[in-house]
C-alpha cells in the first residue's frame, strides 16, 4: 500500500473517517455532524516537531462545537518510535482543536503488522494507556459494500477487496461509476486505484473500463474531463499573458523604466489578481518600485 493512497481518498472525502470511529472504534456521535480536515501540525511546546499524516475534525452541525478529532496514520509496519509519538498526537490534537476527545486510527494493511500496532501503549500515568484503533486488509470499512462508493474504494485501497478477480474489480468500478460521484472525483479515484493495483489487477480493471458497460463512464468522461481541464488551464494562462503585456506596455508608456528582474516578475506571473494590482498601481505610480512594492 503506497503511503498516500488511502489518505488521498480520505482527503478527497473526509466523511470516511466517521465510519472509522463508528464502525471500527464503536464511538457514538451526535445525530447531525459536520466533517472537515484539520491542521496536521501536532507540535507542542517541545523542541521536536510532531506532524500527523492527517487530522479530521468532527463537529456538531447545530452548534459548530468540535466533538472529536480523528488522527489518521498510515503504517506499513510496526515502529517503536510511534510508541512515543502516538500518545503525543492524541493529547496535542485535543489541545490544538480545542476538542474534548481525540482518537488515533492507524491504517496498516498487513494483518500481522497491524496486530503489533494494536498493542496497548502504556504511558506510565495511571489510567492513561493508549490502544490505537487499527484498520487492516482483513476487514476495512466498506468491504461489505455498506457505506457508499467512497468507502468501497477505500476498502479496495487497503487490500480488502480482491481486484485481481473480476467480481472484485467490478465492485470497485461500480462504486466509482456511481451517480453520487462527480466526474472530477471519479478521475482522482481512478488514478489512485490504478496506481495501487497490482499489475494483474490493473490489467483487469483497464480491460473492463473499455467494455461497453463502463466505457462511457470511464474512458469518455475521463477524456472529456481532461480536455475541459486543459482548456481551462489554457484559457487562464492566455488571460494572464494578456494582462502581463498590458502591465509592461503601461510601464513603458509612462517611462517608469522597470528593471529586468521586475519585467521577469510580470511575464512569469500567472495570478490575474496580482497583475490587476500592478496595472492599477502603474497608472499613478511615480516609480517602478512603487508598482512592485510588497
Amino acid at each position: 500500500m503506497p503511503h498516500e493512497g488511502p489518505l488521498d481518498l480520505v482527503r478527497q472525502h473526509p466523511e470516511i473517517a466517521v465510519e472509522f470511529v463508528q464502525g471500527a472504534a464503536g464511538i457514538e456521535l451526535p445525530g447531525e455532524i459536520a466533517v472537515s480536515l484539520a491542521p496536521t501540525d501536532m507540535s507542542a511546546v517541545v523542541p521536536v516537531q510532531y506532524l500527523a499524516d492527517m487530522v479530521v475534525l468532527i463537529s456538531d452541525a447545530a452548534t459548530g462545537e468540535p466533538v472529536l478529532a480523528v488522527i489518521i496514520e498510515p503504517q506499513l509496519r510496526d515502529n517503536d518510535t510511534k510508541r512515543y509519538s502516538w500518545p503525543v498526537y492524541v493529547t496535542t490534537a485535543r489541545r490544538v482543536a480545542k476538542c474534548p476527545a481525540a482518537v488515533l486510527v492507524v491504517l496498516c494493511p498487513d494483518p500481522a503488522e497491524a496486530a503489533k500496532c494494536r498493542q496497548v501503549i502504556r504511558t506510565g500515568h495511571p489510567g492513561f494507556d493508549l490502544a490505537p484503533v487499527v484498520i487492516d486488509s482483513g476487514g476495512p470499512p466498506g468491504r461489505d459494500g455498506a457505506g457508499g462508493p467512497y468507502l468501497t474504494v477505500f476498502a479496495a485501497s487497503m487490500g480488502g477487496i480482491d481486484m485481481e478477480s473480476e467480481p472484485g474489480a467490478r465492485r470497485v468500478l461500480d462504486a466509482m461509476a456511481s451517480t453520487g460521484v462527480s466526474d472530477a472525483d471519479r478521475l482522482r479515484m481512478t488514478a489512485i486505484i490504478l496506481k495501487l493495483a497490482s499489475d494483474a489487477a490493473r490489467q483487469i480493471l483497464e480491460a473492463m473500463m473499455t467494455t461497453s458497460e463502463y466505457e462511457k463512464t470511464f474512458v469518455e468522461r475521463i477524456h472529456d474531463q481532461g480536455i475541459a481541464e486543459g482548456e481551462a488551464r489554457g484559457e487562464a494562462k492566455g488571460k494572464a499573458e494578456g494582462k502581463a503585456e498590458d502591465v509592461l506596455k503601461l510601464l513603458d508608456a509612462r517611462h517608469l523604466a522597470p528593471s529586468q528582474e521586475q519585467r521577469q516578475r510580470v511575464t512569469s506571473c500567472t495570478d490575474s489578481t496580482q497583475l490587476d494590482l500592478w496595472f492599477d498601481r502603474a497608472i499613478t505610480a511615480r516609480t517602478a518600485a512603487e508598482v512592485f512594492a510588497d
